[in-house]
């Protein structure tokens, strides 16, 4: 009787492991790929209501235009398009990366931030977050320029504005649809 007992507790426990692996596959939120140049599809950001984009203004006047900014329908996506680049035009870079609890478990998130200097339209506060532990290299500045779509994300009233990159080119975005 005790081996029947022993061979049941045995099997209970192989079971439940088995169990919980497989939920685990089925259900666990993978990291997205380290992002690395080279993709050669649709590297814009994508919005199911569309999104309108325009050229970024000088620095001075992001806030006010982003404000006046009426987008062709309700809730489009609004993005400003610059091409960036250039070792000179890039400083105070910094990333890190954080972890926090969420309800499927501890996530790690990549941040990026720097400074951009572009000769003509002045001074932009530029970030960048993904989930995952991420290499940033890609966002170092060389002597490539590229398109970036970007959105405010600071305070409207800052001196240097603060935007968040959503998309660049050549990158593939985290939620690619083969659109």
């Amino acid at each position: 009787m005790k081996r029947f007992a022993l061979v049941v507790a045995g099997v209970l426990v192989v079971g439940l492991a088995g169990a919980m692996t497989l939920l685990w596959l089925m259900f666990r939120t993978p990291y997205p790929p380290q992002p690395e140049f080279g993709f050669t599809g649709d590297w814009r950001s994508f919005s199911t209501f569309g999104t309108d984009e325009r050229p970024l203004p000088p620095a001075r006047e992001v806030a006010q235009d982003y404000a006046t900014w009426q987008p062709k329908t309700e809730y489009r996506n609004r993005v400003y398009l610059a091409r960036l680049g250039g070792t000179n035009h890039q400083s105070n870079f910094r990333s890190s990366v954080v972890t926090g609890d969420t309800p499927m478990g501890a996530q790690k998130y990549t941040f990026v931030e720097f400074t951009y200097n572009d000769p003509t339209n002045g001074i932009y506060h530029l970030s960048w977050s993904l989930r995952g532990e991420h290499e940033v290299d890609f966002l170092r500045f060389d002597t490539n320029y590229r398109l970036y779509q970007l959105r405010p994300s600071g305070d409207a009233g800052n001196q240097t504005p603060e935007l968040s990159i959503r998309a660049l080119e050549g990158i593939k975005p985290e939620h690619y649809d083969r659109r």
